[in-house]
């Protein structure tokens, strides 16, 4: 450690005797012709990323905030934007199923608005973590590059607010979950939030001032995440940390996180129904419409199911819909919060691994834990989806509706060292897919959060999408030539 500091020290002295007369607001490793970036990033644990809520919302500046301090927000940015914040309000208004036909103020010069309908087309992908491909992730870097240029986001400085647009579940769990996604991809959480409440029902009690008219406008800018030398990666938790952690260690996969030495608490985020294996469980992936017609393929289906019902090994179940209220979806107080946490039987101290049924509905209860609550906590975004979907399914009729057909597979979790309850679903509900012997015995699940690294450390070109011009975000060039 002392010898990683040592060289860089040595680096910026030399950058200072020989490049002079650089402009200030270049950031000085990108001035240098040296790749400093193995040195300057910062790996981020899940207790330094969690957000304690004040125990009266209203109080909060980040995390999750009320109409009280967003309405403050819009009507004077510059005045009341929390401390340590320099750049522009950007809101997000969640719309996942129509419009409410209500849209924020904004001045189009230090606050901007966007209703915005396919969220979970900009900020999700199907992607394949050496295992097994599952939809619904959080996305490539390139894609939350994109998505900071389509509308005028800049990492470095800006605010960002998810909003529900009308009162949802698929609004509010899109929401937390676009909340993740920016998390992991190392934006500061200082400068998160998420509203509580939609912008429909607080406008109808006159929390908040609307029009029924929409201009959209863009701050002509946009960043990228590798500029802030941030890794926020450990908030996923993949299949192989999940095993091996249950394994107390003893498992043979490559490149899987330790047991944490304060011990871990595993948490089934799903309604009780499917906690306690009685409600089905959707397969992952949108590659089938139906399974009366299977085709073989890594991808599990979003209409199909699951190849058993069940929980993992251990978890105790935290009901996402005790959380919040059901008809304004706005969450419940901190202490009844708090109490449903304790009711786990969750110990102060322990990591907590949580999961849903998918990763955008884990998220939701992900966020009360780790973002409200301030537990260190990991979201398995793969869920019960991919989960559920490693079962052994002896082939019928010339099928094989299976993603494990090999009893001794490395990831066949359908035992009792690794799941509970273990209800098979009927061969027609199972969609057609089988993984390959490799990948049965594959000892890596690993290859999301590999990749993710890689983009965060890579070039600034590599795959990614600045968005317009506008002012720098982070640095420029190569100021001593070159």
């Amino acid at each position: 450690m002392k010898l990683k500091y040592l060289i860089t020290f040595s680096l910026i002295f030399f950058q200072i005797v020989n490049c002079k007369g650089l402009p200030e607001y270049l950031f000085l490793p990108q001035s240098m012709k040296f790749d400093l970036t193995p040195f300057l990033f910062r790996v981020y644990s899940p207790a330094e990323l969690a957000t304690l809520s004040n125990t009266d919302f209203n109080l909060n500046d980040s995390g999750l905030i009320t109409s009280t301090k967003f309405s403050r927000f819009l009507s004077n940015w510059s005045n009341n934007r929390p401390a340590g914040v320099s750049g522009n309000l950007v809101v997000i208004q969640v719309q996942s199923s129509g419009s409410s036909g209500r849209y924020l103020f904004f001045d189009g010069k230090q606050s901007f608005a966007y209703p915005i309908a396919n969220l979970p087309e900009l900020l999700t992908d199907t992607r394949d973590d050496g295992v097994l491909a599952i939809d619904g992730l959080a996305p490539k870097g390139k894609k939350i590059s994109d998505f900071f240029g389509l509308y005028g986001i800049d990492p470095a400085i800006d605010y960002v607010v998810f909003a529900q647009d009308t009162s949802s579940l698929a609004n509010l769990s899109s929401a937390t979950f676009a909340y993740y996604s920016l998390l992991y991809w190392g934006y500061p959480k200082e400068r998160l939030a998420v509203l509580n409440g939609s912008i429909a029902d607080l406008t109808a009690s006159n929390a908040l001032f609307t029009t029924p008219s929409y201009t959209y406008a863009n701050s002509n800018r946009g960043g990228s995440t590798k500029t802030l030398y941030r890794d926020h990666t450990v908030l996923q938790l993949t299949i192989g940390d999940l095993i091996h952690s249950i394994k107390n260690g003893n498992s043979i996969f490559d490149e899987v996180d330790p047991v944490p030495a304060e011990g871990f608490f595993i948490i089934d985020g799903r309604p009780n129904a499917s906690y306690t294996g009685t409600a089905a469980s959707t397969a992952s992936g949108s590659k089938y419409s139906n399974c009366t017609t299977k085709t073989n393929s890594t991808f599990a289906s979003n209409t199909c199911l699951v190849t058993y019902e069940g929980r993992i090994k251990s978890a105790t179940n935290l009901i996402p819909t005790d959380l919040y209220d059901g008809t304004t979806f706005q969450f419940k107080s901190f202490s009844q919060l708090q109490t449903y946490l304790n009711n786990t039987g969750y110990q102060e101290g322990k990591q907590i691994y949580v999961y849903g049924e998918d990763a955008t509905r884990g998220s939701l209860v992900w966020f009360i834990l780790h973002q409200v609550l301030g537990k260190p906590t990991r979201l398995y975004e793969g869920g019960w989806r991919q989960f559920g979907a490693l079962g052994l399914r002896t082939p019928t009729s010339g099928s094989s509706p299976s993603a494990i057909s090999q009893p001794a597979s490395y990831w066949r979790t359908d035992i009792a060292t690794l799941s509970e309850v273990n209800t098979s679903n009927a061969d027609a509900n199972v969609p057609n897919y089988q993984l390959d012997i490799g990948r049965q015995y594959v000892k890596n699940s690993n290859k999301l959060r590999t990749e993710d690294k890689a983009f965060l450390r890579g070039s600034s070109s590599a795959g990614a999408s600045s968005g317009g011009g506008g002012a720098p975000s982070g640095g420029g060039g190569n100021a001593c030539g070159g």
